[in-house]
């Protein structure tokens, strides 16, 4: 009967315990991202372009930090672990995670974000993924262009038809000047 008393004040007191965990909302782009949700990026596009923030309350509006464990980190360029955490404050706050200088990538990669909320009692994780896609094709343009490119033509026709003119045109230059 002891252990049963102890039992049901644990699975108690594990239940209050949630009740007064920080509450956590994070969007991208002003789109919520649900707990185990996942972000879409583009390869090389910069951390900023994913709008990334979150939402925290506190239901005894004790002041909550966040601290971050990301997979994958070695393939960010200028962003690490710390772009997302936020030192201890009161609730309830936004904090936007901005990093304009950071970069996705390479390609195909994902990161798992694991934020851990806490009020120095009670925590609250939330976890998403970062799928980097692939890199868009640059932009042909037309030859001449700044950034433009050139192909190789299948016809065969180029060169040789170039040169026949200039061969006809000599001739005819040098018959004219014959004829005068």
């Amino acid at each position: 009967m002891k252990y049963a008393v102890v039992a049901l004040l644990a699975v108690c007191a594990g239940f209050l315990s949630a009740q007064n965990a920080p509450v956590v909302t994070v969007t991208s782009l002003g789109v919520q991202v649900p707990n185990s949700g996942g972000v879409n990026v583009a390869a090389n596009s910069t951390f900023n372009s994913m709008g990334l923030a979150y939402d925290v309350t506190d239901p005894q509006n004790d002041p909550v930090g966040v601290t971050a464990v990301v997979s994958n980190i070695a393939a960010a360029v200028n962003w690490n672990e710390a772009t997302f955490n936020v030192a201890s404050q009161a609730s309830p706050w936004a904090h936007n995670v901005t990093s304009p200088l950071g970069e996705f990538g390479p390609a195909n990669t994902v990161h798992v974000v694991t934020l851990t909320f806490s009020d120095g009692a009670n925590t609250t994780i939330f976890s998403f993924t970062i799928s980097v896609g692939a890199t868009a094709p640059p932009s042909q343009g037309l030859p001449g262009d700044k950034g433009g490119s050139c192909a190789a033509g299948t016809s065969g026709h180029g060169l040789p038809a170039l040169a026949g003119v200039m061969l006809a045109a000599l001739a005819y230059r040098r018959r004219r000047a014959r004829l005068t």
